[in-house]
């Protein structure tokens, strides 16, 4: 399982460094604060809405953001796919950022967003105040390690992927612990580390990462016991058909069918049946 962010990652309370190459739904109920070589700030936020199409009900990803240079406009609506890297929000608004973070909570005012910081909501350029001053290689450094986080996040939460590609989540193969190994290694620095050893922890953590998920996506269902491979592989269509189900009854018969077939297979390395959530 994924590990809770280091201080590196954490340069305020409620504060935590991402990836520009993060995806717009990695940001759930917080706030995206980006920052310009130059200084100039970028918030994002987005949320869910569903919408009424001939007759059928489906839900789409509403961003908005916000340019503190003004701009000309200031702040602006528009749906996005939940793919969509951060980075490349900001630079449809023209504006290229060299790093960012995410609030835990955030919220919208008449005057402008507010970043919930250690309990006080501030705006963003009191946040960007409280920040340790720029330093390339270790902002890319914590950046980096921000993408593998959120992307193995997003695996985690896909049920069919773990299903299909579970010697990732499986410590017992090699690959799998050296990246848990180098993820473990990574939140034990702090500040007050070198550079030097931020960029090579950083750069170990995400040649493992490759190294793991590559490995799984080879073995893919070939890592299950031959006699649970036929069951995995119902189980992976039915959390699919329950992610995109067009009815509220068809979800409830898929995913009740994933948590019967796992919990059957009783393997540690699948999705535990009883916390199981299949995500649209």
């Amino acid at each position: 399982m994924s590990r809770p962010a280091s201080g590196l990652e954490e340069p305020l309370p409620g504060l935590v460094a991402v990836g520009l190459g993060a995806t717009v739904s990695d940001l759930g109920d917080g706030m995206f604060l980006g920052i310009t070589a130059d200084r100039r700030l970028f918030v994002a936020s987005a949320g869910v809405r569903a919408v009424i199409d001939l007759g059928v009900r489906r839900e789409e990803l509403l961003a908005t953001t916000w340019r503190g240079d003004g701009g000309p406009i200031r702040r602006q609506y528009r749906v996005v796919p939940g793919f969509a890297t951060l980075g490349s929000l900001a630079l449809g608004r023209d504006v290229r950022l060299v790093r960012g973070y995410r609030s835990r909570a955030g919220r919208w005012g008449v005057t402008g967003p507010r970043l919930l910081i250690d309990g006080a909501w501030l705006r963003p350029a009191e946040v960007e105040a409280l920040l340790p001053p720029a330093d390339a290689p270790r902002n890319a450094a914590v950046a980096r390690v921000a993408d593998v986080r959120a992307l193995y996040g997003r695996m985690l939460t896909d049920v069919a992927y773990r299903i299909e590609n579970s010697a990732l989540f499986d410590s017992s193969v090699a690959l799998t612990s050296r990246f848990e190994t180098e993820l473990a290694a990574w939140s034990d620095l702090s500040d007050v580390t070198p550079a030097e050893e931020l960029v090579r922890c950083s750069a170990a953590v995400q040649v493992s990462f490759d190294a793991a998920r590559a490995n799984a996506e080879t073995l893919g269902i070939g890592h299950l016991p031959e006699t649970a491979r036929d069951d995995a592989r119902r189980a992976a269509g039915a959390a699919r058909l329950a992610a995109n189900a067009g009815t509220e009854a068809e979800r409830v018969v898929a995913h009740a069918t994933v948590v019967r077939i796992l919990s059957s297979l009783g393997l540690y390395y699948l999705p535990a049946p009883t916390r199981l959530q299949v995500e649209d």
